[in-house]
C-alpha cells in the first residue's frame, strides 16, 4: 500500500465546497460583518473625546489615554480568546466580548463627574478587553471559512468596522450635543445588544474534517477515498512556544506596530486639536470623522481585496507610503486639506489593518489563527505604548509627523524582510 496523502476539504482546506458549507459560511460571514460594524462604534472615540474632556475636567492628553491604552488591552484579551475558544467555543468567546463592550459603555455612563481616573480604567480595561476577544475571535473564523480568499472574506467583515463612522458618527455628535455623555454611551451600549443575540444563533467555527486519498496494490484499478479527521490543533502554549521560535511572527508583529502610532493619534485628537489648532469648526470635524470612516472602510475592501490579485507585499507598500502622505498632511495641513489628510490616512490604516489577518494566515498558517493572529497583535500592544509615550512628550504635530516618517520606514523594511525569505 502506498503512503497516504492528507487532502483537506471545505473550509478547513482548498477542496470542493458543497452548498450547504456554502450557504453556512455565507451565513456567518453576514454574522461577523455586523459584529465588526457595532465593534467600529470604538473608533467614534474622537466624536466623543470633546465631551470627555468637559464632563471630567480632563485635558486633551488625559482624554486621549483611554482610548490609546484600550488597545494594550485588547491586545492581552486577544491571546485569552485563543484559550477560550478552545474550551467556550467561538460563539461564547465573541458574544462574551461584544457584552463585555456594553458593559464598559454602560459603565462609563454610570460615573460621576471628573472622575476620569475611573473612566480611564472602564474604558480601556472592559472595552478594550471586550474588544480584544469579540475581534480576535471573528477575524480568525472568518479566515477558517474562507481559506480560498481570505482577502476577500476579511474585507467584507473587518471592513464594516469603518461602517460605524460612516453611519453613526453625525447621529452620535447630535446625541452628544442635544443629550449628552452619559446618554450617548447607553445608546451605544444598546447596540450591541442584538448582535450578541444574533452570534449566539448563527456564529460558528469551521470544521475541521478532511479526506484521505489511499492508495492499494498493483492489482487495484482505483483509489479508496475515506473521510478522515484533521489532528487536533496543538495547545494554547504549545503555539506560543511555536510562535516565539519562529521568524515570521515577530516580523509580523512589528509589521503590527507600524500600523498603530499615527492613526492612534490622529482619532483619538482629530476633532479637538482640529477645532483649536487648524482652523475647522466642531460641526464640520464630525462630518469629517465619517468621511474617514467612508475612507477606511473603502479601504478595507479595496485594499484588502486587491492583494488576493495583485498581492499582499505591492499593496501593503502602497499602505506605508500612504500612512505617511497622511501623517504629513495631518502636521502642516490646516482646514480641508487638514480633514483630506485624515481621510488618506484612515485610508491606509483601514487597508492595512483589515490585510493583516490575511497576511498572517498566508505566512503561519490557518490552523491556529486566533492564537496567530493574537501574536501579531503584540504590535499594536506595543505600538499603543508608543503613542501614548510620544504624545506626553512631544507636541501633536511633531508626534504625528515622527509616527509618520519612522513606522513607514520601519514597516517598509519588515515588509521587505518578510518577503525575502520563505513562507515559515
Amino acid at each position: 500500500m502506498s503512503n497516504t496523502e492528507l487532502k483537506d476539504e471545505g473550509p478547513s482546506g482548498s477542496g470542493p465546497i458543497d452548498p450547504r458549507t456554502r450557504r453556512l459560511r455565507i451565513v456567518v460571514l453576514i454574522c461577523a460583518a455586523l459584529d465588526c460594524f457595532v465593534m467600529g462604534t470604538v473608533y467614534l472615540y474622537s466624536v466623543f473625546q470633546p465631551f470627555v474632556m468637559e464632563s471630567f475636567g480632563a485635558t486633551s492628553a488625559a482624554a486621549s489615554l483611554p482610548y490609546t491604552l484600550s488597545w494594550m488591552f485588547m491586545t492581552v484579551a486577544q491571546f485569552l480568546a485563543g484559550a477560550l475558544h478552545r474550551r467556550i467555543g467561538v460563539k461564547w468567546t465573541a458574544s462574551l466580548g461584544l457584552a463585555l463592550m456594553a458593559a464598559g459603555c454602560a459603565g462609563c455612563s454610570l460615573l460621576p463627574a471628573h472622575a476620569i481616573a475611573a473612566f480611564t480604567v472602564v474604558y480601556c480595561l472592559v472595552i478594550g478587553l471586550g474588544l480584544g476577544l469579540a475581534y480576535n475571535t471573528v477575524a480568525a473564523a472568518v479566515v477558517r471559512w474562507f481559506p480560498d480568499s481570505k482577502g476577500m472574506a476579511t474585507s467584507a467583515s473587518l471592513g464594516m468596522i469603518g461602517g460605524a463612522g460612516i453611519l453613526l458618527a453625525p447621529s452620535f455628535s447630535a446625541l452628544l450635543v442635544g443629550s449628552g455623555l452619559k446618554i450617548a454611551f447607553w445608546v451605544q451600549a444598546l447596540l450591541f445588544v442584538p448582535c450578541i443575540v444574533f452570534t449566539l444563533l448563527v456564529l460558528k467555527d469551521a470544521p475541521r474534517v478532511g479526506t484521505a486519498a489511499v492508495g492499494t496494490d498493483a492489482s487495484a484499478t482505483s483509489s479508496i477515498k475515506v473521510t478522515v479527521r484533521v489532528p487536533a490543533p496543538l495547545s494554547a502554549l504549545d503555539v506560543l512556544r511555536k510562535l516565539v521560535r519562529t521568524r515570521d511572527a515577530w516580523l509580523l508583529v512589528v509589521l503590527y506596530f507600524s500600523l498603530v502610532p499615527a492613526y492612534l493619534i490622529a482619532s483619538s485628537v482629530f476633532v479637538s486639536f482640529g477645532v483649536a489648532v487648524k482652523e475647522i469648526d466642531a460641526s464640520t470635524a464630525a462630518w469629517f470623522v465619517s468621511a474617514a470612516a467612508l475612507c477606511q472602510v473603502i479601504g478595507r475592501f479595496v485594499i484588502t481585496g486587491a492583494s488576493d490579485f495583485l498581492g499582499r507585499k505591492a499593496m501593503f507598500f502602497t499602505v506605508l507610503a500612504l500612512l505617511t502622505v497622511g501623517a504629513l498632511g495631518l502636521t502642516f495641513c490646516a482646514g480641508a486639506l487638514y480633514a483630506v489628510a485624515f481621510c488618506v490616512l484612515s485610508f491606509a490604516y483601514g487597508g492595512g489593518v483589515t490585510s493583516m489577518p490575511a497576511i498572517i494566515s498566508d505566512r503561519l498558517g490557518t490552523d491556529n489563527a486566533t492564537q496567530n493572529i493574537a501574536f501579531a497583535e503584540l504590535g499594536t500592544l506595543t505600538g499603543s505604548l508608543f503613542t501614548s509615550a510620544i504624545i506626553n512628550v512631544l507636541s501633536t504635530e511633531v508626534a504625528l509627523a515622527f509616527s509618520g516618517f519612522f513606522c513607514c520606514t520601519l514597516g517598509i523594511s519588515v515588509l521587505i524582510a518578510i518577503y525575502s525569505g520563505k513562507r515559515a
